[in-house]
């Protein structure tokens, strides 16, 4: 199951919000990035600001996501057709391991993903947050930019589908991404996606991508430290996390988000 450790990149931060801040709560965002061993994968979570041990659900999810990559791994699930609500439920099942004798209730966060397996990656989201997917097809010097959830009119603010006791697959967004066309995903929870003006979204992304090629690893982290603590929106209160992975170089010049 190689993924080619050698070619990918990958980044992630995360700042608590100047309410938990003033309040004395702990920042009830988490993530994790794992590209130096197979396999390659980033996860992240955010704890519903409504419940008080929120931050160990979104902690789980990142111990979750890294027993399903093994389970894919020692499975060589690349080998077999990829069936995403198995993987999704095993998912949850992990979850809900690594959070037992916890009320559940009181650990709801969303849960977004993705993992290497080969020659596809498999990337899924449940709640809100942004899970952008950046491509290009071989031979083609146009990067496409898709985002696997948009945000759900139908929920009242501060309304978001999120982990729980129960299993509901129809709540789940899922992708599976062609690894050799995949130039970076980059998942980021609302504390920053909401700021972000739809007409901007796309442009985002894609700026940090071209910007961050050319930097070194250090000076990723340090330019990362600096935006999301220094977060110019007036008034902006929640949590604020990215993690991401992106391909180390390409041969494309020319950039365009899709419909």
């Amino acid at each position: 199951m190689s993924g080619n450790t050698s070619v990918w990149r990958g980044f992630g931060d995360s700042e608590i919000g100047p309410l938990h801040q003033r309040l004395g709560v702990l920042n009830q965002d988490a993530y994790h990035l794992e590209r130096k061993n197979e396999p390659i994968l980033i996860a992240l979570s955010d704890g519903l600001g409504s419940k008080s041990l929120s931050h160990l659900g979104a902690q789980a999810v990142s111990r979750a996501v890294v027993r399903l990559a093994q389970y894919c791994a020692d499975e060589v699930i690349v080998e077999q057709e990829v069936e995403p609500v198995s993987l999704i439920e095993l998912f949850h099942d992990y979850w809900l391991e690594e959070l037992r004798g916890i009320d559940l209730e009181l650990c709801r966060c969303t849960a977004l993903f993705a993992i290497m397996l080969g020659e596809q990656t498999f990337i899924a989201q449940l709640g809100d947050g942004d899970c952008c997917i950046i491509t290009s097809k071989e031979g083609e010097c146009e990067q496409q930019v898709r985002f696997l959830s948009d945000k759900d009119e139908d929920l009242f603010a501060n309304q978001t589908y999120s982990l729980g006791k129960k299993f509901q697959a129809s709540e789940w967004q899922f992708y599976l991404q062609p690894t050799a066309e995949l130039n970076a995903c980059f998942l980021v929870t609302d504390g920053i996606s909401d700021d972000i003006a739809l007409e901007y979204r796309a442009n985002f992304y894609l700026e940090l991508l071209n910007q961050y090629r050319q930097l070194t690893d250090g000076q990723v982290k340090a330019d990362v430290r600096r935006w999301i603590s220094q977060w110019p929106v007036v008034g902006h209160s929640d949590d604020k996390t990215i993690v991401a992975l992106f391909r180390q170089s390409s041969l494309h010049k020319t950039y365009s988000a899709s419909p």
